[in-house]
């Protein structure tokens, strides 16, 4: 951190301790039991946030956590920021809308298994109330897509991670907004601001002259996530079979269109 800090960049950190996750696939508790499958606690993710937290008090160093999961994640990202630690965090959709019980409905499903774990009720209710009073700054995909054959294993076996790129903004649009615990305005705080302020970018703004990175919002497009639908050559999303309300219809980089009238450039 003290090198970092030099050239005043953030740490992005991935909070896991390896020795208490050990062997975990999902979240240590009465799921991981009911299935049979090794636990991984949620103080493997919080004893990290606590230590990273100290280090950047200590150095000054600004701090960024990556895709928190847990209520004592939120807690402490919070009491540090009353401190006046420099940490952001994010949140990512499946943290946010899917819990552990995912898993009892749905069996060994391979593209339910993230890193970090699916948490508890408890924790998507710390999450969401983390993102709307502010201690959580942005809502991250932690898009990880992988091969067919590479998912189509033993639970145990399969690799780490679910897609999310292309499923992020209908989810947010249909879980948040259109049952309005948020706006749009907020929306575009969390996914826009929010992640280029936490990785020291400039602010984007919408003027004449500017170069145009801006995304176009359709709030009445009809989603269904289905495998076959994806631009990615991966289908290991956790949402497969949701019927969603609410995507981009286009998208322009650098003042070129990538996605136009919803289809890709």
């Amino acid at each position: 951190m003290d090198y970092v800090k030099r050239f005043g960049a953030p740490v992005l950190a991935h909070c896991e301790d390896a020795g208490l996750a050990g062997r975990g696939v999902v979240n240590e508790g009465v799921v991981s039991t009911r299935l049979g499958l090794p636990g991984w606690p949620a103080a493997a993710e919080e004893v990290c946030v606590a230590r990273d937290i100290r280090l950047a008090e200590l150095t000054g160093c600004r701090l960024h956590v990556q895709h928190v999961s847990t209520a004592g994640s939120v807690e402490l990202v919070r009491a540090a920021k009353a401190r006046g630690v420099a940490v952001t965090c994010e949140v990512t959709p499946h943290h946010l809308f899917l819990t552990e019980d995912a898993l009892l409905k749905r069996g060994y499903d391979t593209a339910l298994k993230m890193n970090p774990p699916l948490r508890t009720a408890a924790d998507t209710e710390a999450l969401l109330a983390g993102l709307l009073d502010g201690t959580v700054d942005a809502i991250a995909t932690d898009h990880a897509p992988h091969a067919p054959h590479e998912k189509e294993l033993e639970f145990e076996l399969a690799p780490f991670g679910t897609t999310g790129l292309e499923t992020a903004l209908p989810l947010v649009a249909t879980r948040l907004v259109a049952t309005k615990k948020a706006t749009w305005a907020q929306v575009a705080q969390w996914m826009c601001h929010g992640p280029r302020a936490a990785a020291g970018l400039p602010g984007v703004t919408i003027a004449a002259g500017q170069v145009a990175d801006l995304t176009v919002v359709d709030p009445d497009a009809q989603v269904k996530v289905e495998a076959d639908a994806f631009e990615s050559r991966s289908r290991n999303s956790a949402f497969l079979g949701e019927e969603l309300t609410g995507a981009a219809s286009d998208v322009l980089v650098g003042g070129y269109f990538v996605l136009r009238d919803k289809e890709v450039v």
